[in-house]
This record gives C-alpha cells, sequence and structure tokens, in this order.
C-alpha cells in the first residue's frame, strides 16, 4: 500500500483542490481511495461536484474539520487530502447512515457483524454518537471487538451554523456517519489516556443522560465542581479540560473512560456525552508530559504488535488538544517516528475505539486513538 498526505491553504476551495490535485500528480498517476479534510469556512455547497471534476474518481469522502494531522504537523484552514493506493488485494468500501441511527440500528449492526474480517473507519457527525456506540456494542455478535475505530468531527460554528458536514456522491451528510471499510489489511488500534484518577470516589445518584445532578447521599455535584475554579477570575470552561472525571464501572469493561465538562450550573454539571446512575467516578488530572508519556508507551505496545505498518490514523479529542497546550504536534511526531508512516486524522468531539480488553465498543473523550493498518 502507498499512501501519502497533502496540503492546500489557497483562498478558495477550488483553489485548494487544484494545488492538491497538482502536487498528487507529482506521486501518483492513479489512486484507489481519498480522504478530503476541508475547513469548515470553505463554501460546502460544491465540494462533492468539484472532486470529482478535479480527481476523476467517485472513491472519496470529504468531511469537514476545524483542524486536521497531516503526517507529524497540524494544519489549519485549509484543505487536507490523504492518498490511498493498494499494491496487493486491498480494497475499500464504505456505508452511509443518514440522519438518525435508531430505525437503521439492525442494518448497521449486520453490515458489521458480516464484516467482521474487515478494519471499520468511523467517522461521524451524529449528535448522538454516544449512544449509537452503546446500542451498537451489544448487536456485535463476534469476538474479540477490535477492528472499529473513529471519531465525531469537531466542526466550526460559521455564521451561527455549525459546519460538521460530510460529502459523499451527489450529497451533504449533515447528521449520520460513514464507516470506510479496509479489507485484506492487518490493523491494530491504541487507546492513549495518561489521565490518573485521584481523589474520593463518588457514585452517580442522579443523572440524565449527559448531566450529573447529584453524587453519592444527596451532594449537589454541580456545587463541587464549581469549587474548583474558586477564585478564578472569569473561569473558562476550557480550564475543567485539566480536571475530567474518571468513570469506574467494571461491567463497561476495566476502566470504562473518561468524561469531558461541557457545562456547570447551580443544579448539574453537563459532559460531552452520556454518563449513568450507579456509576463510579474519580476526579483525574494529567500534565501535557505525561500525556505524550502514555502516547509512546501505546505506540511502542502497537509496533511490537504489527511492525512496519504503512497508514496512521490518528482521533484525538479536541478537549486532549487544548490540555497539551504547546506539546499538540509533540503527539502525532511520537506516533510518525515510532511507526515511521504518514498519519492523517482530526482534532474530535468524542473518539470511538474498542475497550482495553477487546469486547465491547466504546466511546471516549480525552484520548488519543492511533490505528495502524498495513496492507496484507
Amino acid at each position: 500500500m502507498i499512501v501519502k498526505a497533502f496540503f492546500s491553504n489557497k483562498s478558495s476551495l477550488l483553489f485548494c483542490l487544484e494545488n492538491l490535485k497538482e502536487q498528487v500528480s507529482k506521486c501518483f498517476d492513479s489512486y484507489d481511495f481519498l480522504f478530503f479534510s476541508i475547513y469548515p469556512e470553505y463554501t460546502f455547497y460544491n465540494v462533492n461536484s468539484l472532486i470529482r471534476k478535479i480527481f476523476k474518481t467517485e472513491n472519496f469522502i470529504a468531511f469537514n474539520s476545524s483542524n486536521i494531522f497531516i503526517d507529524d504537523e497540524i494544519k489549519i484552514k485549509g484543505v487536507g487530502l490523504f492518498v490511498i493506493k493498494f499494491e496487493n488485494k486491498g480494497k475499500i468500501s464504505t456505508f452511509i447512515n443518514k440522519g438518525c441511527y435508531v430505525g437503521n440500528l439492525e442494518k448497521v449492526s449486520n453490515y458489521l457483524n458480516e464484516n467482521r474480517d474487515k478494519f471499520h473507519l468511523i467517522i461521524s457527525n451524529l449528535e448522538r454518537t454516544d449512544h449509537f456506540v452503546e446500542e451498537i456494542s451489544h448487536k456485535l455478535n463476534y469476538f474479540p471487538v477490535n477492528n472499529i475505530a473513529g471519531g465525531v468531527i469537531a466542526g466550526v460554528n460559521v455564521n451561527g451554523e455549525e459546519r460538521n458536514y460530510i460529502f459523499y456522491d451527489n450529497s451533504i451528510l449533515k447528521q449520520g456517519f460513514v464507516i470506510v471499510s479496509f479489507e485484506n489489511v492487518e490493523w491494530k488500534v491504541g487507546i492513549s489516556s495518561g489521565f490518573m484518577p485521584y481523589g474520593i470516589t463518588y457514585k452517580i445518584s442522579k443523572a440524565n443522560d449527559k448531566r450529573i445532578y447529584f453524587v453519592d447521599d444527596g451532594k449537589n455535584f454541580g456545587y463541587i465542581f464549581k469549587k474548583l475554579l474558586n477564585g478564578i477570575e472569569n473561569p473558562d470552561i476550557r480550564y475543567t479540560w485539566y480536571t475530567p472525571i474518571y468513570v469506574l464501572n467494571e461491567e463497561r469493561g476495566y476502566i470504562s473512560s473518561v468524561r469531558t465538562v461541557k457545562n456547570i450550573t447551580d443544579e448539574y454539571v453537563e459532559f460531552y456525552a452520556s454518563v449513568k446512575e450507579g456509576e463510579f467516578f474519580k476526579l483525574s488530572f494529567a500534565t501535557k508530559e505525561e500525556l505524550i508519556e502514555e502516547d509512546k508507551k501505546v505506540a511502542n505496545r502497537l509496533i511490537e504488535k504489527l511492525k512496519n505498518p504503512e497508514i496512521i490514523f490518528n482521533f484525538s479529542c479536541l478537549a486532549r488538544q487544548y490540555v497539551l497546550e504547546d506539546k499538540q504536534e509533540e503527539e502525532i511526531k511520537t506516533y510518525t517516528n515510532v511507526f515511521n508512516a504518514h498519519l492523517f486524522g482530526f482534532f474530535t468531539a468524542g473518539e470511538i475505539a474498542p475497550n482495553v480488553k477487546n469486547y465491547r465498543l466504546m466511546f471516549y473523550n480525552e484520548t488519543s486513538i492511533p490505528v495502524i493498518l498495513k496492507e496484507k
């Protein structure tokens, strides 16, 4: 498999695509599949037609992203392109789910169960991707569940509209997800957190979807969390991203996940993914150095299991990138150094990957999900 990542930040989408085509033509005379990441402020009405016209192919997926990873650099306000050309029997197919997944749950789960020998990359802009992952996990009938990973697009608000669209065929998907399935490849998926739990263990006594109201014997959790910001003038909600909650629930498979704070009121704390009554959690913390150290450990474990990978995908939470501060690029440099391959990925609003025991699919916050692939 031959792959390469490209980037262009010309003044318009048309100029970017033409420039990318010029770059690609110097390296490829043909290609099998294209991933496009498009900054949301570019016009979006003619994305599909422009790509087909310039690149002469129907084999692509395009999506909005606020920031993207191109090898060991973070790029903003442009168009990223990842080109894949197979050398043996590798293939890519796509499965599109439009709108709410509930009515298509059987169809989606049947697709995954019937294609358990493939690796599935999920790119989602579904509002309730956390619920989708939870429901699908219960319907997967094979083990290990180690062949699915992806992320939720972190778009940008443009004139009051959240732009996190997915583009395919002649359509613009404003709510749904695409599954990009790789056939005849080997793969490994990693989960890098680095956050460590500290202090008191709380039990969620009253919750509703993404909101925790009370913990333990009726303690107001909004009050508890606000105490963390005491004395800070005009606190930014992003300050809490340094101390996400660390959910402990063995029924969900070892350590469940980290949850990132979205909003705090006097009545509740709201997160970017669902929580459940009866779950236990601690507050957690990590320095940027600890996050990078965890990336290195995860990468080294993966390379021991799959030598000489040809592709790196990385899905890394927007909140994690905030906590990494000036070491954001060091995360992807860690992966490219260890794996010695081209990398493509984007900032996410939630990550999808197996749990550490590979027996169910999970929805994560504040993680980095590195995926390595190699054609058989």
